[in-house]
């Protein structure tokens, strides 16, 4: 009897309560003050606006045995999302007594709804149902039920910081008994106010204020171990109660076990035990996917590095910044994925572009050469609550196009096949220009012109030829936009001796771009007329056209550059046939504008040269001036004399005229030509110091300094002071090393003619970077 009085006394004072009786072995371990923490399934009960923030399905479960005194308090807790604004809950309650005589029992089931219509604010509302019942000697002395309702509230106007607030028995919950019918409200209505800060990562800081103040803290370490402590106090009464609490819990994948301890000043310990399961949902999802290139041609593999490659559409339903991983895999083109870091902002739904990196042998390989229907796909890595997370999704399957495949869609992407730092094209083109270097010097003028010549006419005596490409000829392949051509690298150009006017031009371009030439590719896209041929720069400025070439037509003046067309398929064929040639197609071409002219350089910047090697092979044997280069030598000789014989008036009669047939020889660097003119000048007419000096000027530029001396002061004996003859002997006498004398002949050039004065080290180094430079 003594027990059964003591224990209706305890029964009493929990039920005799105004407000509801809390549970969760967490929310009660850090002290009750779990208003604006509400981040598990016990939030159900505490604040419902939390909910949605949880983004998992997630049961839990607790026990205790309150104050030690056989009063056994049961709880189960279902909560389920239905997007990432909106989630459900469900729990169930029991708090009972049984000790064979007397027994008491209160059950309540709550459906919760909670709603976050933005990322910083949420709230909900819990309709619940109480069904209470005593029994004393299996007779039912108060059966009754009744309905409540709770509403819940949370704002978190900062990532670390969150306000909340509990309605709780809005209106008051009554029950109604079944024996007599009467009602009675057994619940008052009551509110929380909560306040959450998390001040470091892993810490979490909490205080509630109701009819009680409540202060709990919680530090997470590593997502796995968790330590908590608090304390609540009466505001009100004569007598304000602390009680002090604390707890642990430890997780392991999906399953937490969690124990709490709370100590009551009158009555016993409180031990609280809790088991629950988290199936945390992905809280990223892949929404869209977009290729930007398909098909994709591996002969552009630097372009797309350079470029966004996919487009991806993320979405992150968590209310922080997320970190992700994003990762792309092409097969055939990767050994291993490309993977780049992305942050997605809280509650966000956002496209990103994402680059690409291709293996180092994505030209190399043996299924280089081949064609694939490949899919790519898309993988996101992030670390959801202490695990690593992951979404995937195929990509629309995409071709992946051999290293010789192309489109003439955009003809600029030519210029991924100008590989002018190829190691066999680099010996090629410098074997040849080394060799001939007398050749370039002696007939050419050291000119981009000669250069032009030497390297045309080593294409036709290392044996390649033209030849349309049967299975995609250009000429047809050009009216296609659609259609893909076979274009070969110059080195595989050079091994194989054989291709179209694409793999031609590609190859000539590389070997010229190898010497630092500019060219350009023109792109003939007359219907049924598909061509592609190059021109290179060819050193001379616009307005000296009509000095340095025959006839305006032969070459092409475009950007403020002079131009010289050249006919890449006529290969075999000296090179003054390509010219004439290539500036007739042209000049026809552009009157129907049909030509368009794609720089190399401003392309090549775009669609970079692909990382292609070629394996080394044996250079041509270089044995003497070949034949092809025998005759450009003559067809540029009788070139040249043709504009020498225009520059005179097309006659050499005079000694003036010689002397300026001597000058327009210089001028295309021809010294030997240049000094049978003016030796024949100065015959006829011995006085004559201007071409006395010129003479000199030619021994100087092929550096006979002593020679050239004589010559200039004959000059000046015949014309007495001149400025430009004492300064070109100080140039002489600089270039044989003889400084002082230099130093005086300047400073006596500078007496008679002060513009040249304080110009000494721009004059000098001017004339010796002509000479060295021919």
């Amino acid at each position: 009897m003594k027990n059964l009085i003591y224990s209706l006394f305890i029964l009493s004072f929990i039920f005799a309560q105004s407000d509801q009786l809390f549970i969760g072995t967490r929310p009660l371990s850090m002290g009750g003050a779990f208003v604006a923490v509400s981040d598990d399934a016990n939030t159900i009960s505490w604040n419902p606006a939390g909910l949605p923030g949880l983004r998992r399905t997630e049961i839990t479960s607790t026990y205790t045995d309150l104050y030690a005194m056989g009063i056994s308090q049961s709880y189960l807790g279902f909560v389920r999302p239905f997007s990432d604004r909106i989630a459900l809950g469900f729990d169930w309650s029991s708090i009972g007594f049984d000790d064979g005589e007397l027994n008491f029992s209160e059950n309540k089931l709550n459906l919760a709804v909670g709603i976050q219509p933005h990322k910083l604010f949420s709230f909900g509302f819990t309709t619940k149902y109480l069904m209470r019942d005593m029994l004393l000697d299996e007779t039912s002395y108060g059966k009754s039920s009744g309905v409540g309702i709770d509403a819940g509230f949370l704002i978190q106007p900062l990532k670390n910081l969150k306000f909340g607030l509990g309605l709780y028995d809005i209106g008051g919950t009554s029950v109604s008994y079944n024996k007599d019918k009467t009602t009675e409200t057994i619940l008052g209505q009551a509110f929380r106010l909560g306040i959450s800060y998390m001040p470091i990562n892993g810490l979490t800081v909490a205080t509630d204020f109701g009819d009680r103040f409540h202060f709990g803290v919680e530090y997470i370490l590593a997502s796995r171990l968790s330590f908590r402590a608090g304390l609540q106090q009466d505001i009100s009464g004569d007598q304000k109660i602390m009680v002090p609490s604390t707890g642990i819990s430890l997780k392991f994948k999906s399953v937490i076990a969690e124990y709490g301890y709370e100590s009551h000043p009158y009555l016993n310990p409180t031990h609280r035990f809790s088991l629950a399961l988290q199936f945390s949902p992905a809280v990223v999802s892949i929404t869209k996917t977009t290729i930007s290139h398909n098909p994709i041609f591996r002969s552009l593999h630097r372009y797309y590095e350079s470029e966004p490659f996919v487009n991806v559409g993320l979405k992150n339903i968590s209310d922080a910044d997320l970190p992700v991983n994003v990762s792309l895999f092409v097969p055939t083109m990767m050994d291993n994925p490309h993977s780049e870091t992305v942050t997605l902002p809280p509650k966000s739904d956002e496209e990103y572009e994402i680059g690409v990196s291709f293996s180092s042998d994505v030209l190399t390989s043996k299924k280089a050469t081949f064609d694939n229907l490949v899919q790519p796909e898309i993988k996101v890595t992030y670390r959801q609550g202490g695990e690593e997370k992951m979404a995937q999704k195929k990509m629309e399957s995409s071709y992946v196009l051999g290293k010789g495949k192309l489109t003439w869609s955009n003809p600029d992407m030519i210029a991924c096949y100008v590989t002018p730092a190829d190691a066999v094209v680099d010996k090629f083109s410098r074997n040849f220009i080394q060799y001939y270097t007398p050749v370039l010097n002696d007939y050419f003028g050291r000119s981009n012109l000669g250069r032009a010549i030497i390297l045309f006419d080593a294409l036709g005596t290392h044996g390649l030829v033209y030849n349309i490409d049967l299975e995609t000829p250009f000429l047809d392949i050009a009216d296609d936009k659609s259609a893909f051509d076979t274009v070969k690298y110059p080195g595989d150009m050079l091994r194989d001796k054989i291709g179209d006017c694409d793999d031609l031009t590609a190859l000539y371009g590389s070997l010229l771009a190898n010497l630092g030439i500019e060219t350009m590719f023109l792109d003939v896209f007359k219907p049924g007329a598909g061509h592609i041929f190059l021109m290179f720069d060819s050193g001379i400025r616009p307005d000296n056209v009509g000095k340095y070439f025959l006839d305006e037509n032969e070459v092409i003046v475009h950007n403020n550059k002079v131009w010289v067309p050249v006919e890449a398929t006529l290969v075999g064929k000296p090179f003054f046939s390509a010219w004439k040639q290539g500036a007739l197609k042209y000049n026809e071409m552009k009157a129907e504008n049909y030509v368009n002219e794609i720089s190399v350089k401003e392309a090549s910047a775009k669609y970079l040269a692909g990382s292609h090697i070629t394996p080394d092979m044996p250079m041509p044997i270089i044995d003497g001036i070949n034949d092809l280069l025998k005759e450009d030598i003559k067809q540029y000789g009788m070139w040249l004399e043709q504009i020498v014989y225009n520059a005179v008036g097309s006659r050499l009669i005079a000694a003036e005229d010689y002397y300026d047939a001597g000058v327009k020889y210089m001028e295309f660097k021809r010294f030997k030509e240049a000094i049978e003119m003016l030796e024949t000048c100065i015959n006829m007419k011995p006085v004559f110091p201007d071409a006395i000096n010129t003479l000199g000027v030619c021994y100087t530029k092929t550096e006979q300094y002593a020679k050239a001396i004589e010559f200039y002061e004959e000059a000046l004996q015949q014309a007495g002071e001149h400025s430009g003859y004492m300064l070109n002997i100080a140039i002489t006498q600089f270039m044989l090393g003889n400084k002082g004398l230099a130093k005086q002949k300047y400073d006596e050039v500078v007496m008679i003619d002060k513009m040249f004065e304080g110009k000494l080290d721009k004059v000098f180094g001017a004339a010796k970077a002509s000479i060295i430079g021919g």
